[in-house]
């Protein structure tokens, strides 16, 4: 497949690798790698990235497809970097808005930084733009700019973008002509300013795509709809009645802005306004570094019979003055020849020379000239219907109408509260057009300078709010903006600071006070109710009350009747309680007392109705005698100085408060509570017997019914705990912690000094159960088992004593598991290790003593044992015993047919470390036996020093002989049918020959008794 170039879009190539190429090659051809391809043959490891500015073409890898035979790789241009066809890639997700933006501007907001393709050349162009882009790849928002602006742009194959108009970007004035084949006719070739192409060309016209009449639907939701609309002014098409033929064309563009809405559908129609005509020709000449420098560049055609003349364009070629139409390229296809580079450069920027593995195309080169493709460019482009970009327009600052008017009311706690009434004008778009679809404002306000905001939100169609419950008096910070239906919110207006209204409205009428008085002073009452009916229901700014007194009822307050003020407030009002205050009055005659009602603000009520009020109140002038008897009822609102005592009875069971403190007595006269004014005391809840004492002095203590204490907490911090005071018990003091038992006997001690335990009795680590036993219950020796953590068996360690007591073993038992136990016995004399197979039956172990060391196997009959002391090693095998001692090395069993006796057999020697086998064969009807030595013959002997013997079992009298044993097997022949007997004799080689006759110099005699060896002994150094 060859490499398929388009203008302004991702176009595609394929590469084939013949079938040899390594799986090392392939394995580096990784996705979203580069390949290069350049014309000639150049190192790639010279060049480097020098290859990208180099290269005709280069891809992004995207696409494998390798088996066994076919190996080819495939993927997209450059352009993939700024979004695939289905939108994927770098997305702009924050939206950016372009206002009276320069192209070059434009595109830098969108293309952004930290991406694949960055900056490369940005030609001006005319005019300016605006816009918004979000959710949309890079790609489809540069190629709305530039249909918008009537630009173009490119990626080069060094990952950079170029952008701006037409002439700017690729080479304007043609220098190839393009001319059909024709017989005897020499039109290819270069001429001295032109590159001429020879080939067949095929041309396509129609109006499919004809339009006179475009309207283009831009940004908004449905009446909201911004349109744009464009007509060609030039219709030279009649339908059947001979009317102008009707083309409306309506097309999408939802995240169009209402100021580029008409220009983008002029845009548009543009496109559509004459009959599309396109060219694909294809012709051998064409080369990847021929005629043109890249797609997009201009050329000549001629071709009179298809109607490619151009009476207004002559040039002269190769002698020969022709009139042909000037055309854009608009893409290319053509083949990966041999004679290229071909080269991968993976993301580490290391290049892989893939040239001499490249399956060469052949095939002629297409090149496609004219009008673009007739399938709408995917900029702007989307289905009518339903918006998929509801709005993208932002609302504008909200500018306020100043200033704000303030007023006061009262809240529904009775609190006065106060309101602000905010204005604003109607605001536009950030880009200056209607909005057309606002929801509301949000309004955002606090105390100034404000940190926390609250929020308040007004319907669209109003310009004006108000704001409640604002405390009176206090400076507000406040600042709005406008949000559309798609949530689009405009920025915060300017934050303007005003004054809420101060509190002017005062308390209601208060009720008359209940009043008292004598000839000093008034004392007023005050259930805080209005004068229209109630108790406290005055308002909850209420701060407190002026009381006014006057000679005569129909005073009017002022100063000068002002005797004081009494404090009350909204608490007072929702817990019910009366105001009680006494103000200085020395009036002996009857006085009329008003109250006025004033707010935290100082607003003041109107006065209250009168009270009268007589000195009926006691003072000092007034009394001559006065005894306690004559006090019946009454607060006590002075100090009393008690020159004696105050007694509930003056003896037996009495409270008594003097100079001292209080005391409490008991009927017997007994002082049981004293509360000195020193600050000590003493409580006690009785004087004998069982009681609790608590004094500043000893502390607490508790006494049982024998006056015995129990408990003892001091001032000093010792203390004593007894559960009782004989018997079993508990006991804890400063000096530990103990337990005893009935007969008073200690059985836990933990001494707080030294921390030294002693206990007597069982110690569990749990109930059930993993647990640890100390001192079992029913043991008689000292003990400790160990349980599992499931079933009734137990392992311990037993101390032991002997018979007369004068030394401890030790013995650890397992638990008994499938009926087999085992056990270690440790005695300052011996120790035994015993494996019971099965615990009722005999046992196999080890016995070390004094005199030697035995091992067991006793299986129930006939018992082995071997036997090592100094006398030597004796092996009893059940039946027999093979006993070492001295020299030699012997066996001793049982003698076979005399009980009487043993059967004693002796070693014998040999000078080679060496192994036997032996057996017997049958020779077959040709005399020959094969015998087969074990597999591992040939790897422990050595080859040389073999040595077979044979014994016929036949009376023939030729003796039988054997090959050499060879590949670990040999041949026995024979007399056919023979009965042979054979034994193989052989050296091993997996340790060294024996020194049969070494010197006493030479080594060192280790070891003893049949159990002797030699070691080598090294060379003196130096």
């Amino acid at each position: 497949m060859p490499v398929n170039e388009k203008l302004m879009d991702l176009g595609s190539w394929k590469l084939t690798l013949v079938e040899e190429t390594p799986r090392t090659v392939l394995d580096q051809l990784a996705y979203f790698g580069h390949v290069a391809f350049i014309p000639g043959r150049l190192d790639p490891a010279q060049y480097g990235d020098q290859l990208l500015t180099m290269a005709r073409y280069v891809g992004v890898l995207t696409g494998r497809d390798v088996d066994h035979i076919r190996k080819t790789v495939d993927g997209q241009s450059m352009a993939l970097w700024l979004g695939d066809a289905d939108g994927k890639g770098d997305v702009i997700e924050a939206p950016g808005v372009s206002i009276n933006a320069t192209f070059p501007n434009a595109i830098r907001q969108v293309l952004g930084a930290g991406t694949a393709v960055v900056e490369g050349t940005l030609y001006s162009v005319p005019g300016t733009y605006k816009g918004r882009h979000v959710w949309q790849s890079k790609r489809k928002a540069i190629s709305y700019i530039c249909d918008t602006m009537g630009a173009e742009w490119r990626v080069t194959g060094d990952g950079r973008l170029d952008a701006g108009l037409a002439e700017d970007l690729y080479d304007e004035v043609p220098d190839t002509v393009i001319v059909r084949r024709r017989p005897n006719r020499h039109t290819d070739g270069d001429d001295l300013t032109l590159h001429g192409l020879r080939g067949d060309m095929g041309v396509a016209q129609d109006v499919d795509d004809w339009t006179d009449r475009l309207v283009l639907l831009a940004e908004g939701q449905g009446d909201a709809v911004v349109t744009g609309v464009a007509t060609n002014a030039v219709n030279p098409y009649k339908d059947l009645r001979g009317q102008p033929v009707k083309r409306t064309r309506i097309m999408s563009e939802s995240q169009t802005t209402p100021t580029n809405a008409q220009g983008r559908a002029e845009y548009q129609l543009s496109r559509f306004v004459n009959p599309r005509a396109a060219m694909r020709m294809t012709t051998d000449d064409y080369d990847v570094i021929g005629a043109f420098a890249a797609v997009g560049d201009w050329a000549w055609v001629y071709d009179p019979d298809t109607g490619l003349v151009d009476t207004g364009n002559e040039i002269v070629f190769r002698g020969e003055r022709i009139n042909p139409v000037r055309l854009r390229m608009v893409g290319a296809s053509w083949p990966i020849r041999k004679g290229m580079t071909v080269a991968y450069r993976d993301k580490n920027g290391t290049w892989l020379d893939l040239t001499s593995y490249v399956d060469w195309e052949g095939g002629e080169t297409t090149v496609d000239v004219g009008d673009l493709l007739k399938s709408l460019s995917e900029a702007g482009v989307e289905p009518v219907g339903p918006r998929p970009v509801p709005d993208s327009t932002i609302p504008g600052t909200v500018i306020w109408d100043l200033p704000f008017e303030s007023g006061v009311y009262i809240g529904p706690t009775g609190e006065t509260r106060a309101k602000m009434l905010v204005k604003w004008e109607l605001p536009l778009n950030e880009d200056g057009s209607t909005i057309l679809d606002g929801d509301h404002y949000e309004i955002a306000y606090g105390v100034s300078p404000a940190t926390d905001w609250a929020t308040a939100y007004a319907p669209w169609g109003t310009l004006q709010a108000m704001i409640n419950d604002l405390s009176p008096g206090v400076e507000y910070d406040v600042r709005i903006r406008a949000v559309d239906s798609s949530n689009n919110q405009g920025a915060w207006s300017t934050v303007e600071t005003a004054l809420a209204n101060p509190d002017t409205i005062p308390p209601s009428t208060p009720a008359p006070p209940t009043v008292a008085g004598n000839r000093l002073s008034i004392q007023i009452t005050h259930t805080l109710g209005k004068a229209s009916g109630g108790t406290f229901n005055l308002e909850a700014d209420l701060d407190h009350l002026e009381v006014h007194s006057g000679d005569t009822n129909s005073y009017t307050p002022d100063d000068t009747t002002l005797k004081g003020k009494v404090p009350c407030g909204a608490g007072m009002i929702l817990a019910e309680i009366p105001a009680v205050g006494t103000v200085p009055c020395e009036e002996v005659t009857t006085r009329y007392v008003r109250v006025i009602a004033v707010d935290a603000a100082g607003n003041r009520s109107a006065p209250s109705a009168t009270a009268t009020v007589t000195a009926l109140l006691v003072d000092d002038a007034h009394i001559s005698d006065l005894t306690v008897t004559k006090v019946t009822a009454g607060t006590i609102s002075a100090n009393w100085l008690i020159g004696a005592s105050i007694r509930t009875a003056s003896s037996g069971q009495r409270v008594e408060l003097n100079a001292t403190g209080l005391h409490g007595y008991n009927s017997g006269g007994t002082e049981l509570v004293s509360l000195l004014n020193t600050g000590s005391f003493t409580l006690r809840s009785a004087s004998s017997g069982a009681r609790v004492d608590l004094s500043s002095t000893s502390g607490v203590q508790i006494y049982n019914s024998g006056g015995t204490r129990t408990v003892h907490l001091d001032t000093d911090g010792s203390f004593e705990l007894l559960s009782a005071t004989s018997g079993a018990r508990i006991q804890l003091d400063g000096t530990g912690f103990r337990t005893y038992n009935s007969s008073s006997q200690a059985t836990v001690d933990i001494s707080a000094s030294t921390g030294a335990v002693t206990l007597v009795g069982q110690l569990a680590t749990g109930f059930s159960g993993k647990r640890m036993i100390f001192n079992p219950s029913g043991a008689t020796l000292p003990e400790i088992r160990f349980t599992p953590t499931s079933g009734s068996q137990f392992g311990r360690i037993v101390a032991t004593v002997d018979t007369n007591a004068d030394y401890i073993g030790m013995t650890m038992e397992s638990s008994v598991w499938t009926s087999q136990q085992a056990t270690v016995q440790c005695w300052p004399n011996s120790i035994r290790l015993w494996h019971y197979p099965n615990v009722s039956g005999f046992a196999n172990g080890m016995v070390a003593q004094s005199d030697g060391v035995q091992v067991h196997y006793n299986p129930g009959s006939g018992a082995r044992t071997i036997t090592l002391n100094s006398s030597g090693v004796d092996i009893s095998t059940g039946g027999g015993s093979f006993t070492v001692n001295g020299s030699t090395k012997t066996f001793v069993i049982d003698h076979p047919l005399d009980r009487d006796r043993w059967l004693v057999h002796a070693t014998t020697e040999s000078p080679h470390n060496g192994v036997e086998y032996w057996g017997t064969v049958v020779l077959d009807d040709l005399g020959v036996a094969d015998v087969a030595l074990p597999d591992y013959f040939e790897v422990l002997t050595a080859h040389d020093g073999r040595a077979v013997l044979l014994t016929g079992l036949h009376d023939s009298l030729y003796a039988p002989t054997a090959t050499y044993p060879e590949q670990g097997r040999f041949e026995v022949h024979g007399v056919p049918g023979q009965r042979v007997s054979w034994l193989v004799k052989a050296i091993r080689k997996d340790v060294p020959p024996l020194l049969v006759e070494p010197r006493r110099d030479e080594v060192t005699v280790r070891g003893d008794g049949p159990y002797r060896y030699y070691t080598i002994k090294e060379p003196a150094r130096g």
